[in-house]
């Protein structure tokens, strides 16, 4: 049997070497993405046969993170998933499912999942030269945007984050989540507990970030953590709407400085906002890195 228990900061320690093993590029497999959003999820977690295993319970169902590491046979841990949702009596599935594991999935059990994808749930990747750099036509309106940032603001300036910035970088999260019709979006407030709870443990997290000063004030911050040695994810990037071309300096800057040792960068998902995607799209991921859901048939 699984003994999965509520995630805590404590399982980073144990849990992140292993998620970060498995090589995928996908968010769920960075431990902070499951840490800040656990609250939202009822996320479990637990190690199984060299594997961490992750369950999030939602409604009525058990969703089961694809076994994530280099542990023992995988179909074993499928199948200890499949029997701690019939222990609970909850349909499974299983997310984050790429699509080599989707093939492997069919092979291993043919029939036994329905496996679909939803578009708003896959991840937008980018080479990190390329956010950094802004090269060639198609980032012209990109470069533009910068450019014009720095002539309206000659004294800006990127600072790292560290655990002094906080108190000033919490502060600018609360009013930007209160700004026009953000105060009012469930989505931006559960997001604010999640930032919340990062910087509640910002000490013992792989955090890495900064945030961007224009006129003695700050405009825009970001902040991510390693998915594994290539891959960068970006959980949070925030910036004053009213401030032209913040969200694409703490972008380029985010890149250059905060991610330079990685080759590529998981801004993630769009969750089907046509305006998020429309943003995400207009940086040309070089990766569109599809997700399937595998629910189990009964």
């Amino acid at each position: 049997m699984i003994e999965f228990h509520p995630i805590t900061i404590d399982d980073f320690a144990w849990a992140a070497p292993i998620m970060r093993s498995s090589n995928y590029m996908c968010c769920g497999y960075s431990f902070v993405t499951q840490f800040m959003w656990s609250h939202a999820y009822n996320t479990h977690i637990a190690q199984y046969d060299g594997w961490v295993l992750i369950r999030s319970d939602v409604g009525d169902a058990c969703y089961y993170l694809w076994p994530a590491g280099k542990g023992g046979d995988e179909r074993k841990a499928i199948e200890a998933m499949e029997r701690d949702a019939e222990r609970i009596g909850r349909p499974m599935y299983l997310y984050s499912v790429t699509l080599e594991a989707k093939t492997q999935l069919e092979e291993w059990y043919p029939g036994k999942f329905t496996i679909t994808s939803d578009r708003a749930d896959y991840d937008y990747i980018y080479e990190q030269a390329n956010l950094a750099e802004l090269p060639g036509r198609r980032f012209q309106k990109k470069r533009n945007h910068v450019s014009r940032f720095i002539r309206e603001n000659p004294d800006w300036q990127f600072h790292p984050l560290t655990k002094e910035d906080l108190p000033a970088i919490r502060a600018f999260n609360d009013a930007w989540s209160q700004l026009y019709e953000n105060k009012d979006n469930p989505g931006i407030q559960t997001e604010h507990t999640s930032i919340e709870l990062l910087f509640d443990n910002f000490d013992k997290l792989d955090l890495r970030g900064g945030y961007v000063t224009a006129g003695g004030r700050i405009v825009a911050f970001s902040f991510g953590s390693p998915i594994n040695d290539r891959v960068f994810d970006t959980h949070v990037e925030k910036a004053l709407y009213d401030v032209t071309g913040a969200y694409n300096i703490i972008n380029r800057e985010m890149a250059r400085n905060v991610c330079a040792g990685f080759d590529l960068i998981n801004r993630e998902d769009d969750v089907g906002d046509e305006g998020l995607r429309a943003a995400k799209l207009s940086y040309n991921p070089d990766i569109i890195e599809p997700k399937y859901l595998a629910a189990l048939n009964k």
